[in-house]
């Protein structure tokens, strides 16, 4: 995986990875990462968790002094404040759940259409099949879901399954031979 910021950056590869692949195709899943970086995932991903925490907050804040939410869980003594994080707690599992739930099913297709394109900038750096069998050994060492229901798969996984990212990887591969 790939984190920081301008002169900052890092990509962290495990040992466990480096046992499990070739050296190309650590090259192949390192070409794989520096997408991530050319395209500006990370840039884009720090930034839109900070708005949504900023309007999680904000959104809180409107509520913080709702005395009706606190009595709705047995909180009746107004004389005496709630604790921020128990008002908070209940902010987050009452209030706040049907949006983050909504929120995270967009950020989850984001991650996936990013994983995409970083699988892309690996294909059009000529590493393709290196790409394929490295991610195929993977997942067979991880014991990853071979075929994940697409429905469950779509909502639950930041990453997309093995098989979808297999076909367009070959995809991509046909497209470049026909031209």
């Amino acid at each position: 995986f790939m984190f920081g910021f301008m002169k900052n950056k890092r990509i962290v590869m495990f040992d466990t990875l480096m046992e499990q692949v070739s050296n190309d195709e650590i090259l192949a899943i390192l070409g794989h990462e520096l997408g991530h970086w050319k395209m500006g995932h990370t840039v884009t991903n720090f930034v839109t968790t900070q708005v949504y925490t900023g309007f999680m907050f904000y959104f809180f804040s409107l509520c913080y002094n709702s005395h009706e939410l606190y009595r709705a869980f047995g909180f009746d003594d107004e004389s005496r404040p709630i604790p921020t994080i128990i008002a908070l707690l209940l902010f987050t599992s009452t209030i706040w759940a049907p949006v983050d739930k909504a929120l995270s099913f967009i950020m989850t297709v984001h991650s996936r259409k990013c994983e995409f394109e970083a699988d892309e900038f690996s294909v059009n750096l000529g590493m393709s099949s290196k790409l394929q069998s490295g991610l195929c050994k993977i997942h067979l060492e991880n014991l990853g879901a071979m075929s994940p229901d697409s429905w469950y798969s779509t909502y639950h996984y930041s990453h997309p399954p093995l098989v979808e990212r297999l076909s367009a990887m070959m995809k991509l591969d046909t497209t470049k031979k026909l031209q």
